[in-house]
């Protein structure tokens, strides 16, 4: 699963609960309107099925256009949380996981994967390495959080070896 961060669930939420809340509103009017003037001259009982079945359409369009603004704010108060300890694991971790400490520990731990020369292997292994770090620093932290931030901080720190 792809991460998606707060921001992009709040901006996602926002823009279809206008979208939402505008269709549902402008079709409930216009059903009104053709349940009053019966343009197309309709019998009665069509009239008021067709009307019955696209008025019910149209109120939960408009229910749940406010139930995904609704959404928004929560999403919106979460994408600040979100980015503020995101600002502190990037603060610490330009503190502590630099180019040459990342190098000189990522073979702490494991001797079989030591002098990796294949650029895919030293992907996967600085990456668990920073992501362990991070892990060990920032406990209660959700694991996709920390795979998004660790997938930019390489391209920060490693990105010009590719």
């Amino acid at each position: 699963m792809v991460y998606q961060s707060s921001a992009q669930k709040a901006e996602d939420n926002q823009s279809s609960g206008i979208m939402l809340v505008t269709v549902g509103a402008i079709g409930l009017i216009g059903d009104i309107i053709f349940l009053i003037k019966n343009p197309l001259d309709m019998p009665m009982f069509n009239k008021y099925l067709s009307c019955g079945v696209m008025g019910a359409l149209f109120v939960l369009f408009f229910v749940m256009g406010i139930l995904a603004v609704r959404s928004y704010k929560i999403f919106k108060d979460k994408a600040t949380e979100e980015g503020t300890v995101i600002d502190k694991i990037a603060k610490w971790s330009e503190q502590e996981l630099t180019y040459e400490n990342i190098e000189e520990h990522m073979y702490d731990d494991d001797e079989v994967y030591e002098n990796l020369t294949d650029k895919e292997d030293l992907y996967f292994k600085r990456s668990e390495y920073i992501k362990k770090r991070i892990m060990r620093q920032y406990v209660n932290v959700s694991e996709e959080l920390i795979d998004a931030f660790v997938d930019d901080y390489y391209e920060k720190i490693f990105g010009d070896e590719n």
